[in-house]
């Protein structure tokens, strides 16, 4: 990879009541560590919780009886705390054990809306955003291992040409180098350039990546990216797609953390 800085100020990670939440602080952590930069975690309690539970309908049922009962705010208000609190246990714990700097913030809202309230132009972000299980994921993890929860599966890149992939790259072989994964360079062809003519492109951009395997997509459609990721079992994503432009039912689709690279990412 030719020699080059990439300017990040901050890794934000962005987690709501519905992430798996080790994956996305492992692809975080090897971002902050590989990047040199600041952890800044984001925890969205989910609003449309809060709302629901005060419906006088709203109801849940007992783990141990199967029965139902009313839904009362103050149980719910209770269970984003104690997992605020445990995000912030499991980054401390990351963090000692990889040396980064970290922080963690708790705001309330939904998630596209309050990352981009709290997402600057040389930040990096991180989603973690679906409970998809890998097959096997249940396994125990090594703690012998600097990265348990990403052992084994890839890091994937998006590659379509752009400048803004070119950064993803980077990125990536850095992530990768970083967790010791292998790199996946997924390349849509849609337009007039072939799959070989981006392939020698990623692979010229990526000197000391000889090794990095390339996979063939039909289109560029978030629909296709996700369910490649999703087949695949990939362990990170890096995407040049902001999160603007990615419905809620694709966000919730996502099946392992997305690191996404904006357009006008400074370089």
């Amino acid at each position: 990879m030719r020699a080059e800085k990439t300017k990040v100020r901050r890794i934000v990670m962005a987690l709501d009541t519905a992430s798996s939440v080790l994956p996305a602080i492992e692809a975080a952590a090897g971002l902050a560590l590989g990047l040199n930069a600041e952890l800044a975690g984001l925890f969205v309690e989910d609003e449309r919780l809060l709302r629901f539970a005060g419906l006088p309908f709203a109801r849940e049922f007992g783990f141990a009886s199967a029965r139902a009962r009313p839904l009362a705010p103050a149980s719910i208000e209770h269970a984003l705390r104690a997992q605020a609190e445990q995000l912030r246990r499991l980054l401390a714990a990351t963090a000692e054990r990889l040396s980064f700097a970290w922080t963690l913030d708790v705001v309330r809202g939904e998630v596209p809306r309050s990352v981009l309230a709290r997402t600057g132009a040389s930040d990096l972000l991180v989603l973690g955003r679906s409970e998809y299980a890998w097959p096997g994921a249940r396994r125990r993890l090594d703690p012998a291992q600097r990265f348990p929860a990403l052992a084994a599966h890839p890091v994937a890149v998006v590659f379509d040409g752009s400048a803004t992939a070119l950064r993803a790259l980077s990125i990536g072989s850095i992530l990768a180098g970083v967790t010791e994964s292998e790199l996946t360079v997924l390349i849509p062809v849609t337009g007039t350039g072939t799959f070989n003519d981006l392939r020698q492109q990623a692979a010229r951009h990526l000197t000391d990546r000889a090794n990095a395997s390339y996979l063939y997509l039909p289109d560029s459609r978030p629909g296709s990216v996700i369910r490649t990721a999703r087949s695949r079992h990939f362990g990170v994503l890096l995407w040049s797609e902001r999160i603007e432009d990615l419905t809620p039912a694709q966000l919730a689709e996502l099946p392992c953390p997305v690191v996404l690279i904006p357009p006008h990412f400074d370089h």
